[in-house]
């Protein structure tokens, strides 16, 4: 049912979108504008700008500065700039966590039904166009990247009918993808600590984002959605009539203690684990199982240090056989399973730049439906699908060292979680950035033992508090409920 509706989105939404013309030479000459984009790891993100500027440059006779910032600079700078007439960025390369501050605060110029035209602004997922690029109803992200957590395993290991066999044995079910965590973690234990692809060397279960000051707490808020969101209601971080936090709620507790047992499972180091060493682990055939965006898929299919093409199964994040529900403080005896749509990169544009039409050009350049289609299949981008076009033709990936077979299945897993009701999205109000660091701060503090996970939790919600205290109340309150459309 799933593909079908699908399918007619797709049939919908390709009919033929009129383009604009390409920018005439040089018509730029003698502007500037002033881009900003944190540094992740190796070329994440910013790298496909990077090089693309000189040609743009060349081209329309602009100049084009890219800021690069770590990750927390990042989120002090651009605070800072709102405030500061010295510090001015004309395109903002950010996160859905990004929404409430610069959308909401008034500072992005809406995208002009010209721009939406020459990027095919409806070949564009619904779930980006109307909830992750927009905001009351207007759109002002252009769409670089559609994110979403998945679960990647071992499809070769879990076939195995001597594996198979012993896990069965075992915990008196079948080995197959979890759909629960407390299966999940199961199957960590059975595949942690021995040499099961018979390479002489010792093999584990499971890798997943645990490093402090990345964005790891986005993977843990995907494995405590299954918990703590429940269906019928779509607030999940906060009280949306008294914005009291509620990440230290039983479910949330629950999550951070099998969030903390799971990392029994990983690698050696794996509390410093971030990205690039999830990815790397599970390629190069370290893992049974990881927890990624869907960067592992090229990762796997055509990194040089992969071991494992071909090898890998898709599947939905786990759920969980009972949910809190936060209202009436009880637990439910129901399945419940999230997608979790976070950390989708957009370019905005200042409403302040002198430049705007130049502003605009270069990002619709970077969103293009052809700049994003070529980006999507290639290893070390970080971009991935969020375009009906990016899914309509699993035979394109082989370019990208999928084979159709795994192609399919890699879309498909991808589908489902952006076609799924139940969905824990990005923290978009003002100081989303500050709620995300707290958080981290004291999840961190919880896995390396230093607070018990109540503990470290109800530290967050007290830093929470604090915070929302400090915007505003009311406010906040206001803004977590439009966020909730």
């Amino acid at each position: 049912m799933v593909r079908f509706i699908f399918g007619l989105f797709l049939l919908f939404f390709l009919v033929g979108c009129e383009r604009e013309k390409p920018v005439a030479s040089r018509a730029f000459e003698g502007q500037s504008i002033t881009l900003i984009v944190p540094t992740l790891h190796a070329r994440l993100i910013r790298g496909p700008i990077l090089d693309e500027v000189a040609s743009f440059e060349e081209r329309t006779g602009a100049k084009i500065r890219v800021v690069t910032p770590s990750w927390n600079e990042t989120i002090e700078k651009i605070d800072r700039s709102l405030h500061d007439p010295n510090l001015f960025y004309d395109v903002y390369v950010v996160i859905s966590m990004w929404n409430g501050t610069l959308l909401g605060g008034g500072h992005i110029e809406p995208i002009p039904d010209s721009i939406k035209k020459q990027i095919e602004w409806e070949d564009v997922l619904p779930i980006y166009r109307s909830s992750v690029l927009s905001w009351g109803g207007v759109a002002y992200g252009l769409p670089y990247d559609g994110d979403c957590i998945n679960l990647y395993y071992r499809k070769d290991l879990f076939e195995h009918p001597v594996h198979r066999k012993a896990f069965e044995s075992r915990y008196g079910h079948p080995l197959e993808p979890p759909t629960t965590w407390k299966t999940f973690g199961e199957i960590a234990a059975f595949f942690n600590g021995w040499d099961w692809d018979h390479d002489g060397k010792t093999e584990y279960g499971m890798a997943g984002l645990r490093v402090k000051g990345d964005i790891a707490m986005l993977q843990f808020l995907a494995q405590a959605g299954a918990y703590a969101k429940h269906p019928s209601s779509k607030a999940f971080y906060f009280d949306p009539e008294t914005m009291k936090p509620r990440i230290n709620n039983p479910a949330f507790v629950r999550a951070l203690e099998e969030y903390i047992d799971h990392t029994r499972y990983a690698p050696p180091g794996a509390l410093n684990f971030a990205g690039h060493d999830v990815r790397n682990s599970f390629a190069s055939g370290e893992v049974a199982m990881a927890l990624d965006w869907a960067d592992m898929g090229t990762i796997v299919a055509n990194a040089p240090l992969s071991e494992v093409r071909d090898k890998v199964g898709y599947a939905q994040i786990p759920g969980s056989d009972t949910v809190y529900n936060a209202q009436t403080h009880t637990w439910e005896e129901t399945y419940n399973r999230i997608a979790s749509i976070s950390g989708n990169w957009m370019f905005l544009i200042n409403k302040a730049s002198k430049h705007k039409e130049l502003a605009f050009a270069f990002a619709a350049h970077m969103t293009s439906k052809e700049m994003t289609k070529k980006l999507t299949a290639t290893n070390g981008t970080a971009i991935n699908p969020s375009r009906f076009s990016h899914f309509d033709d699993p035979g394109s990936w082989n370019s990208a060292g999928f084979s159709t077979e795994s192609a399919k299945a890699y879309l498909d897993t991808i589908t489902a979680s952006l076609s799924h009701p139940n969905v824990v999205y990005d923290i978009t109000i003002p100081g989303a950035g500050l709620y995300y660091q707290a958080l981290d701060d004291f999840v961190y503090e919880a896995l390396t033992g230093a607070k018990s996970p109540q503990e470290a939790l109800n530290a967050a919600a007290e830093a929470w508090e604090r915070i929302t205290d400090e915007l505003g109340r009311t406010s906040q309150r206001n803004a977590y409920k439009a966020s909730l459309n």
